[in-house]
Parts: structure tokens; sequence; C-alpha cells
């Protein structure tokens, strides 16, 4: 296993002597990055994902360090939580959309938000997430969009 770790980030690297499976039909090589300042949340997340087979996560506290760790991880997909310390999740999506690096520019965003509200799923939409989850995220519907990013039928 390998794990990076400075200050509030956090990247980890699926297990080595796990089974083997095909790299096209093994979730763990899809690399996800979890935004989310609450330590908790981001951690149950993280076990949510570990669930549905997906080990290669990286961890980051705030829209800033999000930012910096997008450029070196380069996630397949970002989810972020609408509600940051340091800027909402609309500005971060904001600011993925007009990086400079052609690589961020293009993770697909999904939005988790602290509470169901009517018209999340519209608002977050035009600002370009692929769709929004709220607390705590339902396995199967998180699981049913990462499929859909995997197939490429998502942008």
């Amino acid at each position: 296993m390998q794990i990076r770790t400075q200050n509030l980030l956090r990247w980890q690297l699926p297990l080595e002597d796990g089974p083997e499976l095909a790299p096209e039909l093994a979730p763990s090589n899809f690399r996800i990055l979890i935004v989310n300042e609450d330590m908790r949340s981001a951690d149950s997340l993280k076990r949510t994902l570990h669930d549905l087979g997906y080990f290669t996560t990286f961890t980051a506290y705030s829209a800033r360090r999000a930012l910096v760790a997008a450029v070196d991880f380069l996630p397949a997909v970002a989810l972020l939580d609408l509600e940051l310390p340091d800027m909402t999740g609309y500005q971060l999506a904001n600011k993925f959309r007009s990086h400079l690096s052609k690589g961020v520019r293009q993770v697909p965003l999904l939005a988790i938000a602290e509470l169901p509200r009517f018209g999340n799923a519209e608002l977050t939409r035009a600002a370009g997430f692929i769709g929004c989850l709220a607390k705590p995220v339902p396995p199967m519907a998180l699981e049913a969009l990462l499929n859909k990013l995997q197939a490429g039928a998502m942008s």
C-alpha cells in the first residue's frame, strides 16, 4: 500500500496483495477525489466507496487543497461538498472548469449536498455537475453514477 500524507491531504492506492482483476473490471483503478471539510463525513464517504470496490481515493478538506490535489492526482471524478469552509462547491466547480490544466477542466464533478433541497439537481446541473446526492450518500445511487462514468455514458 502506498500512502502519501501531507497536512490534511490523504492519497491511498489499492493494496498490492489483493485478488487480481482485469483492469477494465476493477473499480479500484478508478481515481476519486473526495472534497469535504468534515473528516467524519469524508471518511464515511471513503468507506462507502471502499465497500463498492473503489480504493484509489484522495481526500482534500478544503477547496484550495482540492485544486492543488487535482493537478497531481488527476481524478476520474471529483465528489465535491457544496458547503466548504473556503468557498462553495459551486465556486469550486467554476475553478475546476476554468483551470489552466485541461485534465482538471475535464474532470466530471458530482455534488454532495448536506440536505436534499428542492432545486439542487437543477442548480448543480447548471453549474456543470453530473449529479447531486444528499448526505448520507446512498451507496446504490453513487454506484450507479460511477458505473455510468466508467462506461463513458456521462461527460
